[in-house]
């Protein structure tokens, strides 16, 4: 999919923002740190989140599954269209749009409903459909602030790696239940199990490629009094996983 430049967009003098080395870890890929006022905003909503203890997790589309939403993105290249300024994406290409988007609402309510038993099965809950997203595009010099979900609809999350065509890894950045730094390459078909509205996640480096193209899919437990209620810290199973394959 060809970068699509606005001509509305193009300030060639805006400034590229820094990116900063993630204290105590210089193995992994420096960051752009949100403003100020979007990072508080990020700690207050995770101070309302359930809190579950599942971390994150990899997983694997089925191929089938997999092939019907790349047969989709491909047909539908020339419908994709800007997607609306998001206060928590950015670009250092300022004559590139960052994001490009298209709703196929009969695949998202198919992907939503295939991937709910292994995101019950993940979250040892029965859970109820919240959204699916997508497929979003994400072209040339795109990053995203490090951030979460909507609390209360956003509780078990999955991104998904639909395709891309990257010079360089470009990968999801996420803090782990006890707030530890994760870099996770995913390749197309991949996907990651998270605790969409608890932990922050982001892409807060620039996109070095033509695009990436991906799927949210969003679910809430369907008693979610009960597990704010009952569910404590010092209570739940700690299960991030350490992701395979991280830039160093």
């Amino acid at each position: 999919m060809a970068p699509t430049t606005p001509p509305e967009r193009a300030t060639p003098d805006q400034r590229v923002p820094e990116q900063v080395a993630v204290p105590g870890r210089p193995d992994l890929l420096p960051i752009i740190p949100a403003p100020p006022e979007l990072d508080r905003d990020t700690e207050a909503m995770q101070s309302k989140a359930p809190f579950c203890g599942l971390g994150f997790a990899r997983g694997r589309l089925a191929p089938q599954l997999h092939q019907r939403i790349l047969e989709s993105f491909r047909a539908n290249a020339g419908r994709f269209r800007p997607e609306p300024d998001i206060p928590w994406m950015g670009s250092t290409e300022p004559a590139t749009i960052p994001a490009l988007f298209f709703e196929d609402r009969a695949l998202n309510a198919e992907v939503s409903q295939a991937l709910k038993p292994q995101h019950e099965a993940w979250s040892g809950m029965a859970l109820t459909e919240s959204a699916c997203y997508g497929i979003r595009v994400y072209q040339r010099g795109t990053y995203l602030y490090n951030h979460v979900d909507r609390t209360d609809t956003h509780i078990i999350s999955s991104t998904i790696c639909v395709d891309h065509q990257l010079d360089t890894p470009w990968p999801l950045y996420i803090e782990d239940v006890d707030g530890g730094v994760h870099q996770v390459d995913m390749a197309p078909g991949e996907f990651l199990f998270y605790e969409g509205a608890r932990l922050r996640h982001g892409r807060p480096y620039p996109l070095d490629g033509n695009y990436h193209a991906g799927m949210f899919v969003h679910y809430r437990p369907v008693d979610l009094a009960a597990l704010a209620a009952n569910m404590k810290p010092d209570t739940m199973k700690q299960s991030a996983v350490e992701p395979e394959g991280s830039p160093r």
